[in-house]
């Protein structure tokens, strides 16, 4: 059976509006009222996404903007000097996003996502 153009365009609306559904689940997200525990767990799931390196983040990361932006730190010589020449790793980025009332953190190379359990989010203003 061989279906008409004007059978199609019901279909394809509904496939527009699933993926506008999927997408408005998740936002941008901001760290509300940070604690302690926030930044501890914040830090532990850094830590977990690179590999056990400590990290180091400033004390309002992820308040102000849904986007974090992490740079591996550069071995120095004696002089100072950065060790071995010019670092060619690109800094990791993450964006933290409200998904079904969930508090997650994405890194936006892979979207591999951590849930963040300890750390109150909103939804990030227009």
């Amino acid at each position: 059976m061989r279906l008409g153009r004007s059978a199609c365009l019901p279909i394809a609306a509904l496939g527009v509006l699933a993926c506008t559904t999927l997408a408005a689940a998740e936002q941008p997200a901001l760290i509300e009222r940070p604690t302690q525990q926030s930044k501890a767990e914040l830090l532990r799931v850094l830590g977990e996404a690179f590999n056990g390196r400590p990290v180091t983040i400033a004390e309002d990361a992820l308040t102000r903007d849904s986007v974090l932006v992490i740079e591996r730190r550069q071995l120095r010589g004696l002089e100072g000097d950065p060790a071995g020449g010019r670092v060619l790793e690109a800094p990791e980025q993450f964006r933290l996003v409200l998904r079904d009332a969930r508090c997650e953190l994405v890194r936006s190379s892979d979207q591999r996502r951590w849930m963040l359990t300890e750390t109150n989010c909103v939804p990030k203003p227009l």
